[in-house]
């Protein structure tokens, strides 16, 4: 029987804990949460080390919720390192840049999307090796709108980018709270 093309594993119910909160403070809830998303970030390493000549994409949101704990951040640490060698890509999808942590050293692209303030839009570019304050950098990241974003090849150079998706795709992989699923 042949691998299904798609396999999607959304988790609508979690209550995932605030990012910086330490984990004996978690809830009840919010433990269950972290390990189920332990669990399905190691499903995605069972999956990709399948099949080496079929290119795999491995989607992360809320990748801070794994950064939270050592044993997410192992994960994780694993999933990157060994995506390439299963001929996957692995993208970790956050709000944050910082929360990428060591793990910023291994990530090959990077996007960086509108921010909300001054002081996220500042640390993202630093992540992605330019200086905010030239030529104005972070206040126009934080004017970024539909798409538009910072982009950080492979090899290190960085770029204003417009990302435009089909809106199949964006209703596939949005997971904006409280639009009824």
């Amino acid at each position: 029987m042949a691998a299904p093309s798609l396999i999607t594993i959304r988790m609508p119910g979690l209550n995932l804990p605030e990012p910086g909160t330490e984990r004996a403070a978690y809830t009840r809830s919010e433990r269950v949460s972290v390990a189920t998303l332990a669990l399905v970030a190691a499903l995605a390493l069972k999956l990709i080390s399948g099949d080496r000549s079929r290119h795999k994409l491995v989607v992360l949101d809320e990748a801070w919720a794994l950064f939270a704990s050592s044993q997410g951040r192992a994960l994780l640490n694993r999933l990157v390192r060994l995506g390439r060698a299963f001929n996957a890509t692995i993208l970790l999808v956050s709000q944050r840049v910082e929360d990428l942590g060591e793990l910023s050293q291994l990530v090959g692209v990077t996007l960086l999307f509108g921010q909300d303030s001054i002081r996220a839009a500042a640390a993202g570019i630093e992540e992605i090796g330019l200086d905010p304050e030239e030529g104005g950098l972070a206040q126009r990241v934080t004017e970024y709108r539909r798409g538009r974003c910072l982009m950080r090849d492979l090899d290190g150079r960085v770029g204003e980018v417009q990302v435009d998706a089909l809106p199949e795709l964006l209703a596939a992989l949005d997971t904006t709270p409280g639009d009824g699923r």
